[in-house]
């Protein structure tokens, strides 16, 4: 074996023993979801965001903790999302 394929050889063998690469774990606690929303809602959101993590503080509140707890109430409540999604879709469309 020539001085190059022997360094080519060992410089792979780092890959051999990490092929596994990380665990994985059975269940997912968190996992990136991207959605597309309004952009004044979001900014709505953002600014709620920001006025209760200051109204909070000094305990922290995370944006992702503080988006879950908004789902989870909505989910709670979800009699009255029915409802209201009723609603906007028996309202005539005027986003045009």
């Amino acid at each position: 074996m020539s001085d190059k394929e022997d360094r080519i050889a060992r410089l792979s063998q780092r890959f051999k023993s990490h092929a596994g690469g990380r665990p994985k774990s059975d269940r997912k606690i968190r996992e990136r979801q991207s959605l597309y929303l309004d952009s004044n809602l979001m900014e709505r959101v953002d600014k709620t965001y920001k006025d209760i993590h200051h109204q909070l503080y000094p305990k922290p509140v995370s944006k992702s903790a503080f988006l879950e707890e908004i789902l989870e109430y909505g989910l709670e409540n979800i009699k009255t999302i029915k409802s209201r999604l009723s609603d906007i879709a028996d309202a005539p469309d005027n986003s045009e």
